[in-house]
């Protein structure tokens, strides 16, 4: 609200992606530019500006013609005041399960997380910094695509071979495709499937107690994730939230796939 001007930079503005964080009531831009390299998809938000472009290198061409590269001298501070600002607003108990993804990223630099729509992963969507481009995606915003993480975790590891991926599902979102772990078994890929569990689905049923509303349909039993580990013929470790830098060490050790159970149960 107080920018003079805002450089989007190849963002859809979509409604769910912003307002779910914003109460409904994202700020409109006092003045926006827009950068996409979609020219539908420019057209579908009003701005004072769109550029047709890659996003990369429309910002590489701007910068190239500040001084120094930097516009403001207290950018940078602004910035880190700002994260620090939403890193305190989302609260502990979201503050620990970013501690948990980072610990995730720096025991498997350089790996791949696709997330699905579970709590970890909202929480990372506000303030989680990946160690490589491209590295960090998932479809927790939006229409909540439940199940989405297991499948395109496999596609991931089919596109970059070689590269370590790590899947990060709750226990809730898992169930919508369990049998797709029997891909990765029968190509054996090299997919870390991290299961979230807090015996149902807890991100909708705190927004209902938070709406005021009584949560209906989110206590959804979960399968007993060591025998579904076992009938895929897959590797399986245990795992506190806290304590998960040991449990994924062993896990990169091993050839294949492998499944840890994160227990978030709720106290």
């Amino acid at each position: 609200e107080d920018a003079d001007r805002v450089l989007a930079l190849g963002t859809e503005i979509g409604p769910t992606d912003y307002d779910i964080y914003a109460s409904g009531n994202m700020p409109v831009p006092k003045s926006l530019i827009r950068v996409d390299i979609c020219a539908d998809q420019l057209a579908r938000q009003p701005a004072d500006l769109t550029i047709h472009a890659d996003a990369g290198a429309a910002l590489d061409a701007i910068l190239s013609h500040l001084p120094d590269g930097n516009p403001s001298a207290d950018g940078v501070d602004r910035a880190a005041a700002v994260r620090s600002m939403a890193l305190e607003e989302i609260g502990p108990e979201m503050r620990a399960m970013c501690r948990a993804i980072d610990t995730l990223r720096d025991t498997a630099p350089g790996s791949i997380i696709v997330g699905d729509s579970t709590q970890p992963v909202y929480a990372g969507n506000l303030v989680y910094d990946h160690d490589r481009p491209g590295g960090w995606f998932n479809a927790a915003t939006g229409f909540g695509a439940l199940g989405y993480a297991i499948p395109a975790a496999i596609g991931a590891a089919v596109a970059d071979p070689g590269t370590r991926v790590l899947c990060l599902t709750g226990d809730g979102g898992a169930q919508f495709s369990l049998p797709e772990l029997m891909v990765a078994v029968e190509h054996s890929l090299p997919v870390i499937f991290l299961i979230w569990n807090n015996r149902g689905y807890r991100e909708i049923a705190t927004a209902m107690r938070e709406a005021g509303m009584a949560p209906v349909g989110c206590a959804a039993p979960p399968p007993d994730f060591r025998l579904v580990a076992a009938s895929c013929g897959m590797a399986f470790h245990h795992a506190a939230p806290d304590a998960i830098a040991p449990v994924l060490k062993a896990a990169l050790s091993l050839r294949g796939p492998v499944m840890i159970e994160i227990d978030a149960t709720p106290a």
